[in-house]
C-alpha cells in the first residue's frame, strides 16, 4: 500500500507538472485511440489405435433323430479405432469512437495529443502498463449371439471465442483525450491418445441333443475391450470497455489485458487378454428346454481432461463534466489484468487378463428346464482431470465535475484489478484383473427339474478424480465530484495443485500347479435321477479404488470510495487509497490402493436319488479403498470509503 501511494504521489506530480505546459494556450485536441489486440495460438493432436488378434466366433449344433428348433445365431468380431482433432478460434473485435459538439468555454487541450504526455503514472499507479501488455501465450426358439469387440477413440478439442468492445464518445469541447486498449492472448495445447488391444478373444456355444426334442434357449457371449481418451480446452474471453467524455478537460484510459495458457493430455489404453466364453449344453433323449445364457468380459478405460477459463472484464469511466469553464484537468485510469495457466493430466489404463466364463450343463434322460446364468468380468478405469477458472472483473470510475464553477483542480481516480491463476491436476487410474474366471457346470442324469438361477461376478474398480475450481471475482467503484485523488488496488493470485491416483489388482492368474486359474466362482451341482430344483445362487468378488482430490478457492473482492466535495467550497485535495490482496495456495493429494489376491467363492452340492430343493446362496468377497482430499479457501474481502 506504501508503495501504491508513492506511485500515486508521483502520478499526481507528473499531471501538475504537465498542466502548466502541456496545457497551454493552443486550441483545443480532442484525441481519441483505441487498440485491440489477440493472438491465438492452439494445438491439438488425437492418436487411436486398436489392434485384435485372433478373434474367434464359433456355434457348433449336433441332433440326432433331431426333433425341435434351433434359433438364430448372431456372432461378431469388431475392432474400431477413431481419433479426432479440433481446432476452433473464433475473435470479434469492435471499436466505436466519437466525437461530437463544442462547449461555450472550453479549455484547451493538449499540446501533443500524446498520451504518454499524461498518462504513465497513472497508469503505474493502476497497476497496469502504459503501453500495451505483451503476449506470454504458450504455445474430449432362441437365438446365440457371440461377440467380440475392441474399441478406441481419442478426442482432441481446442476453442478460443474471444470478443473485444471498446467505445468512446466525446460530446464536450474541453481538451480530452480517450485511450483504449485490449490485448488477449491464448495458447491452447490438447493431445489424446488412446490404444486398444484384444487378444485371442473367444465365444463358443455347442450343443449336441441325441434323440433330441426339445429348444435351446438364447445364448449371448460378448468380449469387450474398450478405450476413450479425451482432452478439451475452451477460453472464451470477454473484455468491454466503454469511455465517455463530455465536458472541459479530462484524459481516460483504459487497459484491459487477458493471458490464458491451458495443456490437456489425456491417455487411455486397454488390454484384454485370453478372455473366453464358453457354453456347452449336451442331451441325450433330450426333451425339455436350456435357459438363457449370458456370459460377458469387459475391460473399459476412459480418461478425460478438460480445462476452461472464461475470463470476463468490463470497464466503464464516464467524466460528465458541466462545462463549467473549469481549468482542471481529470485523469481516470483503469487497467484489468488476468493471468490463467491451466494443466491437466488424465491417464487411464485396464488391464485384464485370462478372464474366462464357462456354462457346461450336461443331461442324459433330460427332462427340465435349464435356468438362468449369468456371468460377467469387468475391469474398469477412469481418469478425470478438471480446472475451472472463471474470473470477473468489473471496474467503474464516475467523476462528476464541478459543481460551484470554481475549479477543482486535477482529479485522479487510478484503479487496478489483476488475478492471477494457476492450476494443475493429475488424476491417474489403473486397473489390473488377472486370471478372474467364472464356472457352473450343473450335471443331470435321468434329469427331472429345474436349474435356478446362478450370478456369478469378478469384478475391479479403479476411479481417480481431480479437479480445480477458482472463481475470481473483482469489482471496484469510485465515484468523484470535486477534487480529490482515489487510488484502489485489488489483486488476488491463487495456487492449486491436485493429484488423485488410484490403483485396483485383483489376482492371481494360474494356479501353482500351472494347470489352470485359481481366482474366480465356481457352481458345480451334480444330480444322478435328479429330481428337484437348484435355488439361486449369487457370487461376487469385488476390489474398487477410489481418490478424489479437489482444490476449490472462492475470492470475492468488492471495494467503493465515494467522495464529495462541499458545495461551493471548492476545497483543496483528498486522497483515499485503498488495497485489497488475497493470495491461496493449495494442495490436495488423494491416493487409494486396493490389492484382492486369491479371493474365491464355490458352491459344489452334489445330489443323487436327489429329491427336493437347494436353497439360495449368496457369497462376496468385497475389498475397498478410498482416499478423498479437499481444499476449500473462501475468502471476502469488502472495503468501503466515503468521504464527503
Amino acid at each position: 500500500m506504501k508503495r501504491l501511494l508513492i506511485t500515486l504521489a508521483v502520478a499526481v506530480a507528473a499531471i501538475a507538472a504537465t498542466a502548466g505546459t502541456a496545457f497551454g494556450a493552443p486550441p483545443p485536441v480532442p484525441v481519441q485511440s483505441t487498440t485491440q489486440s489477440s493472438s491465438t495460438g492452439q494445438s491439438a493432436t488425437a492418436a487411436s489405435s486398436t489392434t485384435q488378434v485372433e478373434p474367434s466366433n464359433q456355434n457348433i449344433s449336433v441332433r440326432v433323430l433331431s426333433p425341435g428348433d434351433d434359433g438364430a445365431v448372431s456372432q461378431t468380431n469388431d475392432a474400431s479405432s477413431t481419433a479426432n482433432a479440433t481446432n476452433n478460434a473464433a475473435t470479434t473485435q469492435s471499436g466505436t469512437q466519437a466525437i461530437a459538439g463544442t462547449c461555450g468555454c472550453s479549455v484547451p487541450g493538449l499540446q501533443t495529443g500524446s498520451v504518454a504526455d499524461i498518462l504513465p503514472g497513472a497508469l503505474q499507479a493502476a497497476g497496469a502498463d502504459s503501453g500495451a501488455g505483451a503476449s506470454t501465450a504458450a504455445p474430449t426358439g432362441a437365438s446365440t449371439s457371440q461377440e467380440n469387440g475392441a474399441a478406441s477413440t481419442g478426442d482432441a478439442a481446442n476453442a478460443a471465442p474471444t470478443g473485444q468492445t471498446a467505445t468512446q464518445s466525446s460530446g464536450g469541447g474541453g481538451g480530452g483525450v480517450q485511450s483504449a486498449q485490449q490485448d488477449s492472448s491464448t495458447g491452447q495445447v490438447a493431445e489424446a491418445a488412446s490404444s486398444t488391444e484384444q487378444i485371442k478373444p473367444s465365444n463358443s456355444s455347442i450343443s449336441v441333443r441325441v434323440l433330441s426334442p426339445g429348444n435351446d434357449g438364447p445364448v449371448t457371449q460378448s468380449n469387450d475391450a474398450t478405450s476413450t481418451a479425451n482432452a478439451s480446452n475452451t477460453a472464451a474471453t470477454t473484455q468491454g470497455s466503454s469511455q465517455n467524455a463530455s465536458g472541459s478537460g479530462g484524459v481516460q484510459s483504459s487497459t484491459q489485458r487477458a493471458d490464458t495458457v491451458q495443456a490437456g493430455l489425456a491417455e487411455s489404453s486397454t488390454k484384454q487378454i485370453h478372455p473366453d466364453n464358453s457354453n456347452l449344453s449336451v442331451r441325450v433323449l433330450s426333451p425339455g428346454n436350456d435357459g438363457s445364457v449370458s456370459q460377458s468380459n469387459d475391460a473399459s478405460s476412459t480418461a478425460k481432461a478438460t480445462n476452461t477459463a472464461p475470463v470476463m472484464q468490463t470497464s466503464s469511466q464516464v467524466d460528465p463534466s458541466s462545462c463549467s469553464c473549469s481549468s482542471g484537468t481529470a485523469v481516470q485510469a483503469a487497467g484489468q489484468k488476468s493471468d490463467v495457466f491451466q494443466g491437466a493430466v488424465a491417464g487411464s489404463s485396464t488391464k485384464q487378463i485370462g478372464a474366462s466364463n464357462s456354462s457346461d450343463p450336461i443331461r442324459i434322460g433330460s427332462w427340465g428346464d435349464g435356468g438362468s446364468l449369468t456371468q460377467s468380468n469387468s475391469a474398469s478405469s477412469e481418469a478425470t482431470a478438471k480446472n475451472d477458472a472463471p474470473v470477473t472483473q468489473k471496474a467503474t470510475q464516475d467523476e462528476s465535475g464541478p459543481s460551484c464553477r470554481c475549479s477543482s483542480g486535477p482529479a485522479v481516480q487510478a484503479l487496478g484489478q489483476s488475478s492471477k491463476i494457476g492450476q494443475y491436476d493429475a488424476a491417474l487410474s489403473s486397473t489390473t484383473q488377472i486370471g478372474a474366471s467364472n464356472e457352473s457346470g450343473p450335471v443331470r442324469v435321468w434329469s427331472k427339474g429345474s436349474d435356478g438361477d446362478v450370478k456369478q461376478t469378478n469384478s475391479a474398480d479403479s476411479t481417480a478424480t481431480a479437479s480445480n475450481s477458482a472463481p475470481v471475482y473483482q469489482t471496484a467503484d469510485q465515484h468523484e465530484r470535486g477534487s480529490g485523488v482515489q487510488a484502489l488496488g485489488q489483486s488476488s493470485a491463487i495456487w492449486q495443485g491436485g493429484l488423485a491416483g488410484s490403483s485396483t489388482l485383483q489376482a492371481p492368474g494360474k494356479s501353482e500347479c500351472g494347470c489352470g486359474s485359481s481366482f474366480g466362482n465356481s457352481s458345480d451341482p451334480v444330480r444322478v435321477w435328479s429330481d428337484g430344483r437348484d435355488g439361486s445362487l449369487t457370487q461376487s468378488n469385488t476390489a474398487s479404488s477410489t481418490a478424489d482430490s479437489s482444490n476449490t478457492a472462492g475470492v470475492n473482492q468488492t471495494a467503493t470510495q465515494k467522495q464529495y466535495a462541499p458545495s461551493c467550497g471548492c476545497s483543496g485535495l483528498g486522497v483515499q487509497a485503498l488495497g485489497q490482496s488475497s493470495h491461496v495456495g493449495q494442495l490436495g493429494v488423494g491416493l487409494s490402493s486396493t490389492a484382492q489376491i486369491g479371493a474365491t467363492n464355490s458352491s459344489r452340492p452334489v445330489r443323487i436319488w436327489s429329491f427336493g430343493g437347494d436353497g439360495r446362496t449368496k457369497q462376496s468377497n468385497d475389498a475397498t479403498s478410498e482416499g478423498d482430499a479437499s481444499n476449500l479457501a473462501r475468502i471476502v474481502q469488502s472495503g468501503m470509503q466515503l468521504m464527503v
